[in-house]
């Protein structure tokens, strides 16, 4: 075989390498390492992806399937924290995988071409995929990789504050209690065997809507009555989220009966501070009730959101337009709010720290 056909069978077996990933070690002719120097060596180790099979061309706000099939990004915002240790154990081996520096450079031995061929424009490194910083704003999360990221820095910072409150750490149960004319969040938390204690007052940053409880989709209004966290969503546009699990069994029940079809949904807590319907917190509030949401278990929150703090003020009176059930549901909320006792202090300066 001449020395023409050998570097031809050789470029093809790089092809075929380089489309099915595999590594394979290419050696030279003996006449050819026999050359001196100059004509043969490493020309730099550039940052290249192993495979070159193109990705598929997918239409704006879709991503592929472990099934192969193009589906919606709102498929995926939300995952269910029970199904961190199947799907999101496989997502995060295969996106470590995907990301591990050594599939992503390469360094050949091949003939030199002349000086003025071999070299990259201003002569910089390539980005990794990790260095792209707008990459990195349009990544998707997974829920543990979202916990490894924000995780230390968070419960730093709820360690302090359940410290401070001399409560146990870490809890076996969790409440949050909402008041909406106040703008408070309040978070309490119970240890396995022991009572409740007040831990937090976060401040509501933005919260759109009016005293009385949400009825449909699009009157921007934030829900009152006794709710569960349903989901986490690490990627959420409002830094992270927490999913009010809206409408209730009791939201369900009262549509019914008035006729009302589309009671709306989507309702969160989460980071920024703005919001349509939904309790914006800022991203370090958000971060920490993420977290500790996370370590205890949503099956053990309980979320109670009120028009104002029954545990001082009377109900208000039901005004004309607004459902004959209303009465009712503030009961359930009252009572509910009976077992979390207001912070001593509660006033306004616990609302200027988080």
């Amino acid at each position: 075989m001449t020395l023409r056909e050998q570097l031809k069978l050789s470029a093809l077996c790089l092809a075929a390498a380089a489309a099915s990933g595999a590594m394979v070690t290419l050696l030279l002719p003996a006449a050819q390492v026999a050359q001196p120097p100059h004509t043969s060596g490493i020309i730099r180790s550039i940052p290249v992806q192993t495979s070159s099979i193109p990705a598929p061309r997918l239409k704006p706000g879709y991503v592929m399937s472990p099934m192969g099939e193009e589906t919606s990004f709102e498929r995926f915002s939300f995952v269910p924290l029970h199904a961190t240790d199947e799907l999101f154990t496989a997502l995060a081996e295969e996106q470590i995988a995907a990301e591990d520096a050594s599939t992503w450079t390469s360094e050949t031995t091949v003939a030199l071409a002349p000086p003025s061929i071999v070299r990259l424009p201003n002569e910089t490194t390539p980005q990794l995929p990790w260095q792209n910083e707008t990459a990195l704003r349009n990544r998707r999360y997974t829920l543990s990789e979202r916990l490894r990221e924000i995780g230390p820095s968070a419960q730093e910072r709820l360690h302090e504050k359940f410290v401070n409150a001399k409560a146990p750490w870490r809890p076996s149960e969790l409440a949050l209690v909402a008041i909406k004319d106040e703008k408070a969040l309040e978070l309490f938390a119970k240890p396995a065997t022991g009572s409740w204690t007040f831990i937090h007052r976060y401040p509501v940053l933005a919260a759109s809507g009016i005293s009385g409880p949400k009825l449909r989709r699009g009157d921007k209004q934030v829900p009152e009555g006794v709710y569960g966290i349903s989901f986490l969503n690490p990627n959420s546009r409002y830094h992270v989220a927490l999913r009010v699990n809206y409408p209730n069994a009791f939201d369900r029940r009262m549509g019914v009966k008035d006729g009302r079809k589309d009671l709306g949904g989507d309702i969160m807590i989460h980071g920024k501070a703005a919001s349509i319907g939904c309790l914006a917190i800022g991203d370090a509030a958000a971060e920490e009730l993420f977290v500790l949401a996370a370590q205890t278990g949503l099956q053990n929150i309980k979320l109670v959101i009120a028009p104002t703090d029954f545990r001082k003020n009377p109900m208000p009176e039901r005004h004309d337009g607004q459902p004959p059930w209303l009465p009712a549901l503030y009961t359930e909320v009252a009572t509910a709010m009976t077992p979390f006792k207001a912070p001593p202090s509660g006033g306004l300066l616990s609302l200027f720290s988080n």
